[in-house]
């Protein structure tokens, strides 16, 4: 097995050869999951710099996947994407598992920049990347192109910490 990340609703795995047997049983298996597993033959520290299964906790189910679209480049900066099934979408998942993600690469990782990008029309996406507080850098030719720093997330950390505590109770 490989690494896991927790959040309330779920966990996150490294995917590895060793969740073939759940990807088959739940019949999902992606093709980027497929080519992940062939270069982590290949190079073993893509582990943690590929796809992540999202797994739900209450039900042990696949609810998609999160990961890296690779090693981080020469600045630490990686890009992010994620892919959530119809039947666990509309859920919040893919939001808590992208700000988990968030985490991981900035405080764990100490990468300096996280980036994303979806479709212009795809609004669901757009959604999770506002509520996790990626910037939107630039939109070109129907891609919206997002990122945040490590100096940006700690700013969000620190105001989200003090709006959870504020107004304070009378």
């Amino acid at each position: 097995m490989g690494m896991v990340l927790f959040t309330p609703r779920l966990r996150l795995v490294t995917v590895t050869h060793d969740l073939l047997p759940m990807f088959r049983q739940q019949h999902y298996f992606p093709p980027h999951i497929e080519m992940h597993l062939q270069d982590l033959d290949k190079d073993p520290k893509l582990l943690s710099f590929g796809p992540w299964v999202i797994i739900e906790k209450e039900s042990g189910s696949i609810a998609g996947d999160i990961g890296y679209k690779g090693k981080p480049d020469q600045w630490k900066t990686v890009e992010i994407g994620y892919g959530i099934r119809q039947d666990f979408q509309h859920n919040g998942y893919a939001t808590e598992a992208l700000k988990r993600m968030m985490r991981y690469t900035f405080i764990e990782k100490k990468l300096h920049r996280l980036n994303a990008e979806c479709r212009i029309d795809n609004y669901a996406s757009i959604r999770v990347l506002q509520k996790a507080r990626m910037l939107k850098e630039m939109e070109h030719l129907q891609m919206i192109h997002w990122c945040l720093t490590r100096k940006q997330y700690e700013k969000v950390e620190k105001d989200e910490a003090v709006s959870t505590t504020y107004p304070p109770k009378k």
